[in-house]
């Protein structure tokens, strides 16, 4: 269910950044008219969510990896919102000292943060019980 919710996403980030970042400021900015993206944002924006559904379909070797990326960033959202924000926000808009964030962003960030990391703890833990086949025991893809 995860991956398909966060391939969702990523889909939506690959065909129209410039609708999620526009929706996603009106949520959490009490200001987003006086907020000036940077040039870079919406390619960017794009090529993240590419670089995210590559990651989860590639295999599910570079999908659990990429459950323990989003625990690292999640870990500093959890440990560190202000910072996290604040720092995204300089290197996103052209002007950051202009934007004024809604209160529940800050709060917001640490919730996210803590289900970033549960979802990376969680697969850590399924990597640890699951056992690992050897290439002559693992079904052939004929299969």
């Amino acid at each position: 269910m995860l991956r398909k919710a966060l391939t969702m996403v990523a889909i939506v980030e690959t065909l129209s950044p410039e609708r999620l970042i526009e929706i996603a400021e009106r949520l959490a900015l009490d200001n987003p008219a006086d907020c000036e993206l940077q040039p870079w944002v919406v390619p960017g924006a794009r090529f993240e969510g590419l670089l995210f559904l590559v990651l989860m379909w590639r295999s599910d070797t570079s999908y659990s990896t990429f459950k323990k990326f989003l625990g690292v960033i999640g870990l500093l959202a959890l440990l560190h919102p202000r910072t996290y924000v604040d720092y995204g926000a300089e290197l996103a808009y052209v002007d950051a000292a202009n934007c004024e964030w809604k209160q529940w962003v800050y709060p917001g960030t640490r919730l996210v943060g803590v289900l970033y990391v549960i979802i990376a703890l969680r697969e850590l833990r399924r990597e640890q019980t699951t056992p690992v086949l050897s290439e002559a025991a693992r079904p052939s893809r004929a299969e």
